[in-house]
């Protein structure tokens, strides 16, 4: 995928820019999930007969791997979404668990749950609202002007990690669609993270 070289522009002729994506030692917004939005492997007990729950309530016994997915990046968005379900198993091992949070709606996550053999958790993030309270969404700042492939109004890729204390200890935010997260960084964050 390439990235085109322009000047966004808001419209009325003033420059507009990119919202700053957060990074490690911010601290992760507490949003919430509605259930019924998503495709669902595993969940704690204690939150699975809740219509909706708080990301302060998913991750209160371990940290999570959060990470952003959309099917408009094409290819780039293929080997994504094969590389979260090649670090599923080995996040899961050492103590953490992967959300993949996709602007597809709940009436298509099951597809694309059996399309990529995803043993994840993934929700809709409906009108990207979390993207964008993690700064990677904003329509001042479309990527579709930018990336020679896409079309629509996307979240840029973006994969944290975020602690029990919604302490965001890892980021990697990929405003050029030209790189890919690292599983070793993902498993080596953790696990100095749980030896603390």
């Amino acid at each position: 995928m390439q990235t085109k070289k322009i000047e966004p522009s808001s419209g009325n002729g003033l420059k507009s820019f990119r919202p700053k994506a957060l990074q490690a030692s911010n601290t992760a917004p507490d949003f919430t999930i509605l259930k019924a939005n998503g495709s669902w492997q595993k969940l704690p007990e204690t939150l699975e007969n809740l219509p909706y729950f708080k990301l302060s309530q998913l991750i209160r016994l371990r940290p999570l791997v959060l990470s952003f997915y959309s099917p408009s990046w094409s290819s780039y968005g293929d080997i994504h979404l094969e590389l979260l379900q090649k670090a599923h198993k080995r996040i899961k091992d050492i103590g953490a668990e992967i959300l993949i949070l996709t602007n597809v709606g709940p009436e298509n996550l099951s597809r694309l749950t059996q399309k990529y053999k995803l043993s994840i958790n993934i929700c809709y993030d409906q009108n990207n609202q979390i993207a964008r309270s993690f700064g990677i969404f904003s329509e001042n700042y479309p990527i579709w002007k930018r990336t020679t492939g896409i079309s629509e109004q996307v979240p840029l890729p973006a994969t944290y990690i975020i602690m029990p204390n919604r302490l965001i200890i890892h980021d990697f935010v990929d405003e050029d669609f030209d790189n890919f997260f690292s599983i070793r960084e993902l498993e080596a964050f953790i696990k100095v993270y749980l030896r603390n």
